[in-house]
């Protein structure tokens, strides 16, 4: 597990980082949201020991540095070597060698799409290849924790999906998966943990569905609504709303949820399902970098 303890780190006059506490699970897919400035890129210098603290620590707990796959923002890579020496030469670094390198390196290229480019210089790929080739860079020497900011920066929509499924693979092996990134959609998709920072300060954090209050409405499936079942419904409590095989009801007409659904059976109507709703990720995050 990481664990922050009132971890602060100062840039001058501007707090990057106040008296952070967060725990990331081992072997949890954890999505690190927050606006530009929020702390999220300090937090990961931190991590990878980059920087030093100014206050609190920062534990890893059964990870050293050298088992850190790490994808920056923006990779900076030899832009005159070939993509495959490239690789080569960083797993060499991570202590692969003879038949064992050179099939990790294959394994490699073919993730991420680029075995056909082995012999393309750097210099010569588009930013989607670079994107890519950086994970691969990540991935070489199999770590047990991966930290990728901005992962999906560059990709073709195809390769988000790509890149999304990959990670889930990897979390479903073990693997523990820090995200940090803008895209909230992505966090929805991968991620089973959550931190949004702002302003250097934890506003939320926790498993996701814990970080996602229910919201006060209830969803009722049906197969149909009869013609003159719906003005019935609407003199139980005008905020109960009819449409698109779904019968909803929020707010105070929460409390007309009995009488609603003994109107249904009685009717003979197909109830297939009822489900209370959650906010969306999107919503929480709003709210906590605008509180």
């Amino acid at each position: 597990m990481i664990k922050a303890h009132e971890l602060s780190k100062r840039y001058g006059s501007t707090l990057a980082l106040d008296r952070l506490n967060l725990a990331i699970p081992t072997g949890s897919a954890f999505g690190l949201l927050g606006p530009n400035g929020a702390g999220k890129s300090t937090f990961i210098k931190l991590l990878l020991e980059l920087i030093m603290p100014d206050g609190g620590r920062l534990e890893r707990e059964g990870v050293a540095r050298q088992q850190i796959g790490y994808l920056p923002e923006r990779p900076a890579m030899p832009i005159r070597s070939h993509v495959g020496e490239y690789l080569t030469l960083v797993g060499h670094l991570c202590g692969l060698g003879g038949r064992r390198l050179h099939t990790t390196v294959e394994q490699r290229l073919v993730q991420v799409g680029l075995r056909r480019a082995a012999g393309i210089r750097i210099g010569a790929c588009s930013k989607g290849m670079l994107q890519r080739l950086g994970l691969a860079v990540a991935l070489i020497a199999d770590p047990p924790l991966l930290v990728l900011d901005e992962p999906m920066e560059g990709l073709d929509p195809a390769w988000q999906k790509t890149v999304r499924d990959l990670l889930v693979e990897l979390n479903r092996q073990g693997k523990t998966v820090l995200l940090s990134t803008h895209r909230l959609s992505d966090v929805a998709q991968v991620c089973s943990h959550v931190a949004i920072l702002a302003q250097g300060q934890l506003k939320a954090a926790g498993a996701l569905e814990d970080v996602l209050p229910p919201r006060r409405q209830v969803i009722i499936g049906v197969d149909r609504v009869p013609d003159g079942l719906r003005a019935a419904l609407a003199s139980l409590h005008p905020d109960i709303r009819v449409g698109g095989g779904a019968i909803a009801l929020a707010g105070e007409a929460l409390a007309s949820k009995a009488a609603a659904l003994s109107l249904l059976l009685e009717a003979g109507v197909d109830i297939q399902d009822v489900t209370q709703q959650r906010l969306s990720l999107e919503e929480v995050y709003l709210e906590a970098v605008r509180a």
